[in-house]
């Protein structure tokens, strides 16, 4: 697993937020206005309808009654009413399944024409829980109008030139079919408010489409911006104030880009600049000892070049190239008569060099910058060894940071490819020989193996920084059992 810089901070992701659509919304509330005035007025019509022909059915039955009892008046005087009676009920009851009841009773209450023979010559007996209707225009003197829950009934009294009463006649309604009626009526009128709703729906959404158009033109505008392509401008036809909401944006938009152009400017100038003194001070550091300037300038670009191979990202690889070359920035407290002998150096001064690594890191790690932090792993490591022999933490395998692990193997190979003032460069075969042997010794093998895979890459790195050197490189005498420098 590659190691990574510590970062700190965990920020929390902001929680999705869930939008209404106004579109829709818009269209939803017209919807429902039109249902609620519809079912208004559907009800209303429900009750005057209603009314109306509750009306209806009173003044016909009062008129029905009426010419029965005129009817009636002469059969009543006769030996046998019930002859004459019963064909007057029957016609009246012909076709009309409304009509509930006929009763045709003479003074005394006995029942003298009637829809059922077999209560002839009884006492008529009338229905019950039935409530007088009061102030009704039609009604003539003595004639009664009544209702309950499920009936209407008008009596009528039958007269004879203006003589004392013969008897009554009583029609009843059933209510019923009045509702069924009304059923039916609503039930049509329900199906139009459908159909009318239906298209006041699709109506409304094309309406409020067309209306919402810029709207959507403004949300997906913003939403572009918002992932940072500022080179659509939103093209909304639109004379409202959402044309000039649009037109604010792209004028926003353009300002935007301009300033980011301007930000991406100086933030290269600043990069660019950190990097030349990234660069100046390693070169500094080099300057002292008897390496060359072109020493960190190919140490970055082989650093570059082996991180991509391992798999690093690119911009990780970048910061990897920019850190390289303060790998040695320690060397700045490593007195020049230590620094810069020729040959070999004694127990002690070998060990006075090796401390480059802390001094280095401590002077790096002071720094918050991402670059500087990766610049003090660098020089902490870059002297570890993969079997654990390495300076100055004796760090071990993958113990050693993959910056560390990179840096010191391209380290290495330039150390002993290179000409030094005190030794020439070793050939090319002798070198890989190094790396080769060194492999899962010295250095990380999958790292030895990726840069002996590809060593064309890191040849044309060498050959495009070659040193310049004004004598030649001399071989300093080598004391008998004294460390050698890389």
């Amino acid at each position: 697993m590659m190691d990574k810089i510590e970062i700190k901070g965990n920020p929390k992701r902001p929680k999705r937020r869930v939008y209404i659509s106004l579109r829709w919304l818009a269209t939803l509330s017209a919807a429902s206005l039109v249902a609620v005035t519809v079912m208004v007025i559907s009800f209303a019509n429900e009750q005057n309808m209603r009314k109306a022909l509750i009306q209806e059915a009173q003044t016909q039955l009062i008129l029905e009654a009426r010419n029965l009892a005129i009817t009636s008046s002469d059969a009543l005087l006769s030996e046998f009413p019930e002859l004459t009676l019963a064909p007057l009920v029957k016609d009246i009851l012909n076709g009309r399944p409304e009509i509930m009841e006929v009763v045709i009773t003479n003074h005394e209450g006995k029942i003298q024409g009637s829809n059922d023979t077999r209560a002839i010559g009884t006492n008529w007996q009338k229905p019950r829980e039935l409530v007088a209707i009061e102030n009704s225009g039609y009604l003539n003197e003595d004639e009664k109008l009544s209702q309950s829950a499920g009936i209407i009934m008008v009596e009528c009294p039958i007269h004879l030139d203006n003589e004392s009463d013969l008897g009554w006649v009583a029609i009843v309604l059933d209510k019923s079919f009045i509702e069924a009626k009304v059923r039916e009526t609503r039930n049509a009128l329900m199906t139009i408010a459908a159909i009318l709703m239906a298209a006041a729906v699709v109506l409304t959404a094309v309406l409020m489409s067309i209306l919402f158009r810029p709207l959507s033109v403004l949300r997906d505008g913003l939403k572009r911006i918002g992932n940072g392509d500022l080179d659509s401008p939103m093209r909304v036809r639109d004379f409202t104030e959402l044309g000039m909401l649009a037109s604010t944006v792209n004028k926003m938009a353009q300002e935007l880009q301009i300033s980011q152009r301007l930000a991406k400017v100086h933030e290269q100038e600043i990069i660019d600049t950190q990097k030349e003194v990234i660069i100046t001070l390693g070169q500094v550091v080099e300057s002292r000892s008897t390496e060359t300037a072109n020493h960190t300038l190919r140490v970055g670009d082989m650093s570059y070049e082996l991180a991509l191979l391992a798999g690093i990202p690119k911009d990780e690889a970048e910061l990897i190239r920019m850190a390289s070359p303060m790998h040695d920035v320690g060397k700045i407290g490593i007195p020049d008569r230590i620094l810069n002998k020729p040959g070999k150096l004694t127990p002690d001064e070998y060990e006075t060099m090796q401390g480059h690594p802390v001094i280095g890191f401590k002077i790096l790690n002071k720094s918050e910058r991402t670059v500087f932090k990766t610049a003090s792993i660098i020089a902490h490591q870059h002297h570890e060894r993969w079997d654990g022999a390495g300076y100055p933490q004796k760090l071990k395998g993958e113990e050693i940071h993959i910056y560390g692990r990179i840096v010191g193997l391209v380290d290495v190979f330039d150390a002993i490819f290179s000409d030094r003032v005190y030794r020439k460069a070793m050939s090319l075969d002798k070198t890989l020989a190094i790396i080769s042997e060194e492999a899962g010794n010295h250095f990380d093998p999958n790292l030895a193996e990726l840069f002996l895979g590809n060593l064309p890459k890191f040849l044309a790195i060498a050959e495009r920084y070659q040193d310049e050197w004004t004598e030649a490189p001399v071989q300093a005498p080598i004391p008998q059992g004294v460390a050698v420098r890389i």
